[in-house]
């Protein structure tokens, strides 16, 4: 199969039921469509099973994720070797997947085509400024020598399926809890870094029927200034791009709007109400126009100032496994170990529960203050450095492009675990040299699990020095960069022996001790929540919403005022 059309939806369903219908034109018939029902409770995915299309239609369903987990749920599913990206309003011109496919065997790598506004869409402020977008985006690409990043939208889009899973597909956490916004600059921003080509093909064509309610779109307005935020404390780097994208456009608006942005949301409810009922009404003309335009970009700035109160008092989850692999019948390890089938099905579920996966560098600089973590962070890290590791838990976070760190014993590099074996556990081999530098190259940071694995609190004093900087040095010498960060063989940890990890060079160091990482916790003394493998994918979740949780319950009050995002 050439093409797998992929369609998230959420409460739209005669607008969806239209745009499948409108594939049956196609004039490349070597398709499938896949639609992912978020949460819809208007009998969408009924009134989908009930069409009668010339191609293989598949309705999933799933609670209200957002759109970024149903748009991996799709892919997740799909059989074509591309997959179409599709709008629910998108209604595809004849050739659309043909012009897509030539584009592809002409060498791109990802494809955006043109979206005109459907001329039967409801005429009003909304949809006459979709159409003016749609106009100058069309301008801007077809004369751009480079898709400039705030134009990698979904609303069509196409991709290899390899190449969108080896980049790990969309960001779930932008679009948590049913947001807006965020997951396809993301996406399309980690494509052009990976030095994919992306193009646009003006003939590829689907026409927007754009009838969103006024209400909803200041709604997704302010869920799109959040994403913006986010974006930005995720890729600081493209800041100048991201920010400022929307603007008071006069001195009136900035006079009379600007401090509703600090408001409370209730304070300027009224406004927001009176204007989209204009809207909503038909009425048009130039006033009411920029009036809109104003209070869209209150509703944008507010949506930013909420985010960026909630990155800034953000924690980290930090994920601690052991060995990955089934080891039911070990008497010792058995609740140590995670079987790869689980350990991926793990992963996917905190991915579809927006959780979001951050490097070891991101926490550190949230800890120094010099970075913002996203509301739902994480960390993942293994202990001890099994060679399954490379073998069995690598290729499944490479898949998904997501980041960890391994804590090496640097006196048992390419041995055995010779601390468990003392117990009755069965011998497992430990990454050599060669091992941990491939582990490094693929972006899984190395740190130090001490010289020998001995619990470091029953260690004698004039040993520490080896255990924490003679392992640091020995690791350094195999050709690793130096250990940032240390866990605690056992978790064993007193304050004496924090105090002497911050002396000899460590960054941070990882307990076992459950609980949360925030900006006002011991760096040498981290919390961890440890995977046992008993946990199924939902218990594992529930966990770690739950420590999320009583993270948010421990702010101030203020502060889960400010980062409340209901408008």
């Amino acid at each position: 199969m050439r093409f797998s059309v992929v369609i998230p939806t959420h409460q739209r369903r005669d607008t969806v039921v239209r745009t499948v219908g409108a594939l049956a034109g196609q004039s490349l018939a070597d398709f499938e469509a896949i639609v992912v029902v978020d949460g819809s409770t208007d009998g969408t995915a009924a009134a989908l099973r009930a069409l009668g299309t010339p191609f293989t239609l598949s309705v999933l369903e799933q609670p209200n994720r957002g759109a970024g987990a149903a748009r991996n749920a799709g892919a997740d599913a799909a059989r074509g070797e591309l997959l179409l990206f599709l709008d629910d309003d998108m209604e595809a011109e004849p050739k659309l997947l043909a012009e897509h496919d030539r584009a592809h065997r002409e060498g791109a790598d990802v494809v955006l085509g043109a979206l005109p506004l459907h001329p039967g869409s409801p005429r009003n402020v909304l949809s006459a400024g979709v159409e003016s977008w749609a106009r100058a985006r069309h301008e801007r690409l077809a004369s751009a020598a480079d898709v400039p990043i705030a134009d990698l939208l979904t609303g069509q889009l196409s991709v290899a399926r390899d190449v969108f899973h080896e980049l790990g597909g969309f960001d779930a956490g932008f679009t948590r809890d049913g947001g807006f916004g965020g997951e396809d600059v993301d996406f399309g921003y980690r494509v052009q870094r990976a030095g994919r080509r992306v193009i646009f093909n003006p003939a590829a064509i689907s026409r927007q029927y754009f009838d969103v309610d006024p209400a909803r779109y200041l709604r997704r307005e302010f869920e799109a200034g959040r994403s913006d935020a986010e974006l930005i404390a995720k890729h600081p780097e493209r800041a100048p791009e991201l920010a400022g994208r929307r603007t008071f456009r006069s001195r009136r608006s900035r006079f009379l709007l600007r401090p509703l942005v600090s408001a409370p949301g209730f304070v300027s409810a009224p406004l927001r109400w009176v204007v989209a009922g204009l809207v909503r009404s038909g009425r048009g003309g130039a006033r009411l126009t920029a009036v809109f335009q104003a209070v869209r970009t209150l509703e944008h700035a507010r949506g930013v100032r909420a985010a960026q109160a909630e990155l800034s008092s953000a924690a980290v989850i930090v994920l601690g496994y052991h060995a990955i692999q089934d080891l039911a019948d070990d008497p010792v390890l058995a609740d140590y170990s995670v079987p790869p089938e689980r350990f991926g099905a793990q992963l996917d579920e905190l991915r579809a529960q927006g959780w979001w996966f951050v490097d070891l560098d991101r926490v550190l600089r949230a800890l120094d203050g010099d970075a913002a973590l996203p509301p739902r962070a994480l960390l993942l890290t293994f202990d001890d450095a099994y060679e399954d590791l490379q073998t069995a838990a690598l290729p499944l976070l490479r898949e998904r492009g997501l980041p960890a760190v391994a804590f090496a014993v640097a006196g048992h590099v390419g041995g055995v675990n010779e601390w468990d074996r003392a117990k009755g556990a069965r011998s497992l081999s430990l990454l050599g040299a060669e091992g941990l530098l491939e582990l490094a190259a693929a972006g899984v940071e190395v740190g130090s699990h001490a010289f020998t694995h001995r619990p470091l609190t029953r260690v004698p004093a004039e040993d520490l020095p080896h255990e924490l900087v003679g392992s640091a040095d020995l690791l350094e010498s195999l050709g690793l960069p130096r250990p940032r960060a240390l866990a605690y063989p056992h978790g064993a940890c007193t304050r004496e022996v924090a105090d002497r990890a911050r002396r000899g060079g460590y960054a941070a160091a990882f307990t076992i001790d459950s609980g949360v990482v925030t900006r006002h916790s011991n760096r040498w003394a981290l919390p961890r929540v440890e995977v046992r493998a008993s946990y199924a994918p939902d218990v594992l979740s529930l966990k770690v919403a739950s420590a999320g949780r009583s993270a948010r319950a421990s702010m101030p009050r203020r502060l889960r005022r400010s980062a409340g995002r209901s408008t």
